[in-house]
């Protein structure tokens, strides 16, 4: 419950001191910056979510591998992963959108160095207005990836949607 609440607080308490410790660490506008606070912002998603799909593996298929003489790395190896691939292929498609789509962090945290393409859209600002061919231009460049992504893997987003839905 502790790592779902932090999804309650609103981005904008923390913007200022977080501006702050990496301005004063060194760390503002670079890669290990927005991989670190996009990795911590969708933490709590990624375990509540693969929580989920691990409980729902049979523990008797686990003892059956004990059984067999399966160690611990086999049972995660040979068990585990491939009986739960939809729920991490659902779980990091998931994942991967909202880290592409988060424009909060990525606009304020970065100026060039580490700029995204929430950065680059942002940037279609102007004093005279919007320069809305190249906006529309970006925008479809922004959402192509993820359709194709999603194209590709949707079987095994059905696979991880509908896990234990039938028994």
């Amino acid at each position: 419950m502790w790592m779902l609440s932090t999804k309650m607080l609103p981005a904008a308490a923390v913007l200022y001191p977080m501006t702050f410790i990496t301005k004063s660490t060194g760390l503002f506008d670079t890669h290990f910056l927005i991989i670190l606070v996009l990795s911590l912002i969708n933490l709590p998603i990624v375990v509540w979510m693969l929580f989920t799909y691990f409980k729902e593996i049979p523990k008797d298929i686990i003892e059956a591998g004990q059984m067999d003489g399966v160690n611990t790395w086999g049972e995660i190896k040979e068990i585990l992963i491939p009986l739960a691939w939809g729920g991490i292929a659902s779980t990091a498609l998931l994942c991967f959108i909202f880290c592409w789509n988060e424009a909060h962090w990525t606009v304020r945290l970065t100026t060039t160095d580490a700029a995204t393409l929430s950065k680059l859209i942002e940037g279609n600002r102007a004093p005279e207005g919007l320069f809305f061919g190249r906006l529309s231009a970006v925008s479809a460049a922004a959402v192509g990836p993820i359709v194709i992504l999603g194209w590709f893997c949707q079987k095994q987003l059905v696979q991880g949607l509908t896990f234990g839905a039938v028994k």
